[in-house]
């Protein structure tokens, strides 16, 4: 191990040992060994020394004389700046680091946990479902049919029976003055008291007397102001529509339009609401 006394020591020890042990930049110990002084500001050189004294436990009062000899005090303060004298390192700056990481993985994390969410939201493709896709319909509810008619010759005149009619005939399943319809359009509910979704849906609405209109996102039950005409919009058909007398489940998958005029809302095809609507899907 080499024992530093004097300037001389330091040289020998050369650039790159005293810049591990002092963290002085290699170019600056480089000048400072050299005496390049006039490379070097009085509050840098002064620094270093300091720094050389301190870690090495020398006196280098003979380096500073020997600095002040070559360099006047009234020449060595025009343009120094706090940031020119360099300091060791601190680990403070890899604990900034950790934590900007860290910052990083929990947007991360909040951006995942929200995306399903976002998406949701409304957007301006779910107006612009072509015809053909509205057609296709979720069949949740299996009806029962009256695939046969059974006719005694001898008792029924055949004249009197439509047997093609009542094969078609479609009967729908009723549970406590509730009616599942899969395809509602068209369809005439009456006075109908609210609207409400089996899930979260995005819901359009128009006054039609004065032509504002409103959006949401909701899973609630929308309550109809039966003292206005309305045109709407959801943006899936799972709803069921309360009225006085009971109430209609609808099972359609796609967009679904009505319009509330004179106390009645009626099921819409685009085409019909979009005339409503003045030519606009929405």
């Amino acid at each position: 191990m080499i024992v530093v006394t004097t300037f001389e020591d330091l040289q020998n020890l050369g650039v790159n040992s005293i810049h591990e042990h002092t963290h002085i930049a290699r170019h600056q110990i480089e000048l400072l060994l050299s005496k390049s002084f006039h490379q070097l500001n009085r509050v840098q050189f002064m620094g270093f020394v300091s720094i050389l004294e301190r870690e090495y436990a020398i006196d280098l009062t003979s380096l500073r004389d020997e600095y002040d000899a070559q360099i006047p005090k009234q020449t060595t303060l025009d343009g120094v700046s706090p940031s020119a004298v360099l300091q060791a390192p601190s680990t403070s700056r890899q604990k900034w680091i950790m934590g900007a990481i860290g910052a990083i993985v929990i947007l991360v994390v909040i951006a995942s946990m929200t995306q399903g969410e976002l998406s949701t939201a409304p957007k301006e493709e779910v107006m612009s479902l072509n015809s053909a896709a509205i057609d296709v319909l979720e069949t949740n509810t299996t009806f029962e049919t009256n695939a046969s008619v059974e006719t005694n010759a001898t008792e029924l005149n055949v004249s009197e029976v439509n047997v093609s009619e009542a094969r078609l005939a479609i009967i729908p399943v009723q549970e406590q003055n509730r009616t599942i319809v899969t395809n509602p359009k068209g369809l005439n509910f009456g006075d109908v008291l609210s609207i409400k979704p089996s899930s979260k849906v995005w819901v359009g609405m128009m006054d039609l007397a004065t032509g504002e209109k409103t959006q949401k996102i909701t899973k609630e039950a929308i309550a109809i102001d039966t003292t206005k005409n309305w045109l709407f919009v959801f943006g899936h058909g799972r709803l069921q529509i309360l009225t006085a007398d009971g109430s209609t489940t609808l099972k359609e998958r796609n967009a679904i339009w009505f319009a509330y005029e004179n106390g009645s809302l009626q099921q819409l095809s685009r085409e019909e609401f979009e005339v409503k609507n003045h030519g606009s899907k929405w």
